[in-house]
């Protein structure tokens, strides 16, 4: 679930916790190897403002058969409904399940399928740029679009060595967009994508090569995690529009500063877009907002700034406060606090001080969050931010670490 100030839902974490630490047990080592099924299940009940309040849940089914790690297979699932008024009109919808098998073909093939369903009606846009002004009351007129996009990704990691791999996958999206016509939007994009006002396709077919040492996928201790992706979108037809090419590079770096409690993690991102772009895209990176929102730079509202480069940095201070035993199941217990910061240009070949201003213009957020993992392969992240650009401060409740 991606979102603002789920007030709610942080709550019902804090709880969870509270009353676990009190029945306190102790797992074997026997126990924490065994094989067969974990799974994991936690309801939300939140929202915000700019989409509405509701609920939903996220979860996971992981199976160990005691070889394969750090499963044999893992179904992620996550579902969301939000409204601003009647329960049969949701603002935001969110759904979608990711199939993992990470030991395919004797541990040298990883597979992900991810079907997911989108439906938002109060994403931003003010306008291109990395200077564009936030307002501090919006206009769902003025401000807003509507977005519905449906998507199927199918992803490969094939392993050279222990360490590195190179991958491979396709997306197929179908997106329908549509905004009042007195927006800004509306007056923005017959000089910014005029092909927006039609509902399209777009394959993109993706490559790269992942470095790999981590000593856990989940909860990383130590290690570093370096990916490099090449995205190609072809235009085929009317139904499918855009010509366009991604590099999205990321630097993840993971080291223990007291063993057993508190991990330091830093991640670097740049990504770049060429060619006939979608407009939606200019405030993404891997399907989500980029500077902004709960998985790039937290505390500025999401997609709010939009450009064709992107950089951004996230430091994260994770510290374990307890383990616990509740209901036959093992949990972990932590906090974490965290500094993010980036900016965006609107073009890479030309400049356009007048969009993306002259001076360092970071984007920043700062702030703290509980973490709650359920055995081995379910982590829960509740996280509050403030930045120069929230109002006043913006929250998120998610699952897995934000990188």
């Amino acid at each position: 679930m991606r979102g603002r100030s789920p007030w709610h839902a942080a709550a019902t974490l804090l709880l969870l916790s509270h009353t676990a630490v009190a029945q306190d047990t102790k797992l074997t080592a026997a126990e924490e190897d065994k094989t067969g099924t974990e799974v994991g299940v936690l309801p939300l009940i939140g929202g915000d403002t700019d989409n509405g309040f509701g609920a939903g849940a996220i979860g996971s089914v992981a199976n160990f058969d005691g070889e394969s790690q750090p499963y044999k297979w893992q179904l992620q699932f996550a579902t969301f409904l939000a409204t601003k008024g009647s329960p049969i009109d949701p603002s935001y919808e969110d759904a979608f399940a990711n199939l993992i098998l990470p030991q395919l073909l004797d541990g040298r093939l990883r597979l992900e399928i991810r079907p997911a369903f989108t439906h938002e009606s109060a994403l931003r846009f003010y306008g291109l740029g990395n200077n564009v002004k936030i307002p501090s009351q919006t206009d769902a007129t003025r401000d807003f679009y509507t977005r519905l996009h449906p998507q199927l990704d199918v992803m490969s990691r094939w392993k050279l060595s222990p360490a590195w791999s190179v991958v491979g996958g396709a997306h197929f999206l179908y997106n329908d967009t549509s905004f009042d016509p007195s927006s800004t939007l509306a007056m923005e994009i017959p000089t910014i994508d005029h092909k927006a006002t039609e509902s399209h396709g777009i394959v993109k077919l993706q490559t790269g090569v992942v470095y790999d040492t981590r000593d856990n996928e989940l909860a990383p201790n130590e290690g570093m995690y370096h990916s490099l992706y090449v995205y190609a979108s072809p235009a085929i037809s009317n139904a499918i529009p855009y010509k366009y090419e991604q590099l999205d590079l990321q630097l993840r770096w993971y080291h223990t500063l007291i063993p057993k409690r508190m991990v330091l993690a830093v991640r670097a991102v740049g990504d770049l877009l060429m060619g006939d772009v979608p407009f939606y895209e200019l405030s993404r990176y891997e399907n989500t907002s980029a500077i902004g929102g709960s998985l790039g730079v937290r505390g500025p509202p999401g997609y709010s700034f939009y450009g064709k480069v992107k950089t951004f940095a996230n430091v994260e201070l994770r510290t374990q406060i307890n383990t616990f035993g509740l209901w036959g199941k093992k949990y972990k217990f932590g906090v974490a606090t965290f500094f993010d910061a980036g900016r965006l240009w609107s073009d890479l070949r030309v400049s356009h001080p007048e969009l993306d201003g002259t001076g360092l213009g970071l984007h920043w957020g700062t702030g703290a969050g509980i973490r709650l993992q359920q055995g081995r392969a379910f982590l829960v992240r509740a996280d509050l931010a403030w930045s120069p650009d929230a109002q006043p401060v913006a929250g998120y409740v998610l699952a897995d670490h934000i990188f």
